[in-house]
């Protein structure tokens, strides 16, 4: 039985190229880089609360940044994706992960962008374990 490939529309493919982008500055550690992913007018809602525009999200990052460190340099286990989905203008995941302090295991993140920003991120996990 052969594999089947899925194709992407154009739309899809920068939807992902967008995704990969933000998630290599979360794995290096860069918080410019990531916000730089997001615009004035986005929203990001968590368990936490709802963080709207720049200096919130800002602030949110600055949080999860702390939280895992700088995963490409071993401080954390890190994130681990086990389901992606794109649609049009929507990506779906969900994720595993270990922080320096935690255990995440399970959570899910949907993302919606709009012009090579993230316009909207739900993230959503139960409240995660001891390390």
């Amino acid at each position: 039985m052969s594999a089947i490939l899925k194709v992407h529309t154009s739309q899809e493919q920068k939807v992902l190229d967008v995704f990969n982008r933000h998630l290599a500055a979360f794995t290096s550690g860069n918080l410019d880089e990531v916000v730089n992913d997001f615009t004035e007018q986005s929203v990001v809602i968590t368990p936490d609360g709802v963080f709207e525009g720049l200096d919130q999200i800002r602030g949110l990052y600055q949080g999860l940044l702390a939280e895992f460190g700088v995963i490409n340099r071993g401080d954390s286990p890190g994130i681990h994706i086990d389901t992606l989905h794109v649609r049009h203008d929507t990506l779906f995941i969900t994720w595993h992960a270990e922080s320096k302090n935690h255990i995440f295991r399970f959570a899910t993140d949907t993302f919606v962008f709009n012009g090579g920003k993230v316009v909207r991120q739900s993230i959503s996990f139960p409240p995660p374990q001891p390390r």
